[in-house]
């Protein structure tokens, strides 16, 4: 039995050095989860078309929300649909109304994250 320890424990030993060793080199993986604020913070320039736009309630500071099926125009890529709603001022409703072209920022990360490019609009969560 003391010949099965004597052999047994070393190989524990020197297997658990190796293992710690390899981990502690090992590069780790930064565990930040993606925010609307983060993805907002990355987006890229771009503009769409105003495919069809749908107006909705107006919120206590006097914005409307529009929900927008968009022709999105992001650099680099091919135009690509996509939906998205903002809370929209009323002097500022002109902006999306159906044809016209609107300026916004697109996530190159999640393209479907896409965020008015003024303050003009808001995006909904």
């Amino acid at each position: 039995m003391a010949d099965i320890l004597a052999i047994f424990l070393p190989m524990v030993v020197i297997g658990l050095i190796v293992w710690l060793f390899l981990r502690s080199r090992r590069p780790r993986k930064p565990k930040t989860k993606d925010t609307h604020r983060t993805r907002q913070d990355r987006a890229v320039w771009a503009w769409a078309r105003v495919v069809s736009a749908k107006r909705g309630e107006t919120d206590s500071a006097g914005r409307v929300r529009v929900e927008m099926q968009l022709e999105i125009h992001m650099p680099g890529t091919q135009p690509y649909p996509a939906t998205t709603a903002w809370l929209v001022e009323k002097d500022s409703l002109e902006y999306v109304e159906e044809g016209k072209e609107v300026p916004l920022k697109v996530d190159p990360q999640g393209p479907e994250f896409v965020y008015p490019a003024g303050p003009w609009a808001k995006f909904v969560e």
